[in-house]
């Protein structure tokens, strides 16, 4: 299937709440339009939900998003972020989330400038030890 989206999304594992419903979840993915929540809930497509995203060294945002889709074991929901204009600091939060997104590509910059740098071994890549090798030291 060709991909229809023109704006980029990116790979991202952050926490997800949403208070109307008491429920948990992660995204999978996200863009500036929207995002990917793996979570299991009885949302309905096209209900208008608030949501609190945790953004790594940001912090929790809350946002609003239209259920565009629901995943096809309906663990999942994929999300379209929307402004309501009557809500007053709706648009201060998406201004967050929209420079937090910026700055997304510039790391996935300096990453394939990393991995280029391995790859002309100019530098060794790093890992961390798994944790039962940490255990194994111990």
């Amino acid at each position: 299937m060709r991909e229809r989206r023109k704006i980029p999304r990116y790979l991202a594992n952050f926490r997800v709440y949403f208070p109307e419903f008491n429920i948990w979840g992660h995204t999978s993915n996200i863009s500036l339009d929207g995002c990917y929540v793996a979570v299991d809930s009885s949302m309905s497509e096209g209900f208008i939900t608030d949501l609190l995203v945790e953004l790594p060294v940001v912090g929790v945002i809350a946002l609003k998003g239209y259920v565009q889709h629901l995943g096809e074991t309906k663990s999942g929901a994929g999300l379209q972020f929307v402004q309501v204009r009557f809500e007053f600091d709706q648009s201060d939060y998406f201004s967050l989330y929209s420079r937090f997104l910026k700055s997304i590509s510039q790391l996935e910059k300096i990453r394939t400038n990393y991995l280029d740098l391995v790859q002309q071994n100019q530098l060794k890549l790093c890992t961390m030890p798994s944790e039962s090798e940490k255990a194994e030291t111990n």
